[in-house]
């Protein structure tokens, strides 16, 4: 395998923390599969070793280029963050293709990580192409109009989501998604909410997690919870409102802040 050196890099934190979806962890390495390709990745101390991808995909795929540590600094405001941060020291948001991301995050509405993983895994089965990779088969995630079969699309079980993703399939021009990593967050959001299927939720998800936007700042059932609890006294508050506050308490970094504090109050249930 080929290895990349890596320092505050925690790749178990990073691929579980229900960012991302179609990896597989198999003894001691995950293997993943990401557009066209299947590729195996596994961490040793400071090294990341890896096989399927090249060392730029890799260091792209993770962010390995982001100031972590300024980071981390800029976002450790308070004691519940800061214990956030040490708990899950290392989780690093992942640059995913914003095609297959938007797909990913359409299945995501009203659905759980081990449906919408299923969800993703039996569209790439029936509509992608099989990759080997060593003695490992895969599937690629299918490209924009390889989904025209409906019928086929609602035996993926996506239920109420096949119509979203089948009009998706059918009016999204790729390059144009592509084309929004160029663009502010709030003009990107904007072209996103115009998708149907694609609320505020789901805009931010995508904003964050393909486009480079680290100042979107998704807000499920988690972060409501968490929010509200810690910065709003248990009161009860509106999804802009928390954004507002995200924005103005965390800055420009607070798409990192909201994942810290998504995996940390999903893990105390």
């Amino acid at each position: 395998m080929d290895s990349i050196k890596v320092s505050d890099f925690n790749l178990e934190k990073t691929l579980e923390c229900g960012q991302f979806f179609r990896y597989e962890k198999r003894e001691d390495y995950y293997l993943i599969s990401h557009r066209d390709r299947l590729f195996k990745v596994k961490q040793g101390k400071n090294r990341l070793l890896f096989s399927g991808a090249s060392q730029e995909f890799i260091a792209d795929f993770f962010r390995l280029e982001d100031d972590y540590k300024a980071i981390m600094d800029s976002i450790s405001l308070d004691e519940f963050i800061r214990e956030a941060i040490a708990d899950n020291y290392g989780m690093r948001l992942i640059r995913q293709d914003p095609w297959e991301c938007l797909i990913s995050y359409i299945c995501s509405a009203n659905n759980n990580i081990p449906r919408i993983r299923k969800n993703l895994a039996m569209i790439a089965e029936r509509f992608g192409s099989p990759i080997l990779h060593d003695e490992h088969q895969g599937f690629s995630f299918p490209a924009p109009g390889s989904i025209s079969d409906h019928d086929a699309l609602r035996a993926c079980k996506v239920g109420f989501r096949s119509r979203f993703i089948h009009e998706a399939n059918s009016n999204i021009d790729e390059e144009m998604l592509i084309s929004l990593r160029d663009k502010s967050y709030e003009e990107a959001k904007t072209e996103l909410i115009k998708i149907n299927g694609v609320g505020e939720k789901i805009a931010d998800c995508i904003s964050l997690f393909s486009l480079d936007k680290l100042d979107a700042f998704p807000v499920d059932v988690w972060i409501r919870r968490v929010m509200t609890e810690q910065y709003f006294s248990g009161n009860k508050t509106g999804d802009k409102d928390i954004r507002a506050f995200a924005d103005s308490y965390f800055g420009r970094f607070r798409g990192y802040a909201n994942q810290y504090l998504f995996i940390h109050r999903r893990m105390q249930k």
